[in-house]
């Protein structure tokens, strides 16, 4: 028999098989076992690739709030820099018009300074001011700080000059007291300190007292502020009283200052 013809009667017998499973339903049942095994199949795989994009929908959402908190931050520490810098202008606007105000109401030549050295573990009281002689300072002068009495100087070069506070252990400033005649020497204490000594036994004299220069010896003018009394301390077998006194001016920041010409 011919290959070819072989190849006929087999289709023709197959297709024949084909028409009869059919007809009795043979294949109808196939169909349907394989849709039966193959569903749970692709049911898994539908589970999987919904659990995968919604994993990574999540690492995805996890990196964005990662950087939205990061730029958060970012922002916060600008603000905060921002609010630092307002508030370090503010005390220094008002402390310029302190200086402006004293120098204005009190009729004085005056140089306005900058300090550009402070060594507060120096048991010398000391700064370094960014003015000197070619600016017309001079030894003596007096050194204000926002109204209130804080050295005199005590070297010049020609830009520079180094005053000596009144807290500097070496430091000795004629005073009296605002409300009385009152008169005594203010001197420094290591540490900040300050004391008004040599007041004569029965002088009027209470804690609150305010204490200024009282102009005596003529390197400071009268009337500048140093402090307020704290303490009253009697000596025994001693013609004279001490007290202790709180400087008014804040010794440890002093940032700008103004020097008083004669």
């Amino acid at each position: 028999m011919p290959k070819k013809l072989s190849i006929l009667l087999i289709v023709i017998i197959f297709a024949s098989i084909l028409i009869f499973a059919n007809s009795r339903g043979f294949l109808s049942n196939a169909v349907g076992t394989t849709q039966s095994v193959s569903a749970p199949i692709a049911l898994f795989f539908s589970q999987f690739s919904g659990r995968t994009s919604g994993f990574f929908s999540g690492v995805f959402r996890l990196g964005g709030l990662q950087r939205e908190n990061a730029e958060l931050k970012d922002s916060v520490n600008r603000l905060q820099a921002e609010v630092a810098q307002l508030a370090e202008n503010k005390k220094e606007n008002d402390s310029l018009r302190k200086l402006l105000g004293f120098a204005q109401s009190g009729g004085y030549s005056y140089e306005p300074a900058e300090v550009i050295v402070f060594d507060p573990s120096n048991i010398r009281g000391m700064i370094t001011i960014n003015k000197g002689s070619k600016e017309g300072l001079t030894n003596g002068m007096a050194v204000i700080s926002d109204g209130f009495l804080v050295g005199r100087i005590s070297e010049t070069a020609e830009h520079t000059a180094k005053v000596q506070l009144i807290i500097d252990p070496t430091s000795a400033i004629p005073v009296t007291l605002q409300s009385a005649n009152t008169n005594g020497i203010a001197k420094g204490e290591i540490g900040f300190g300050l004391s008004m000594e040599k007041i004569p036994q029965g002088e009027q004299i209470k804690e609150g007292d305010t204490v200024i220069t009282s102009g005596l010896g003529g390197d400071i003018p009268k009337g500048l502020i140093l402090g307020k009394v704290e303490k009253i301390e009697k000596l025994e077998n001693s013609l004279f009283i001490n007290a202790l006194v709180r400087p008014f001016a804040d010794m440890g920041n002093l940032f700008r200052v103004i020097v008083i010409k004669k």
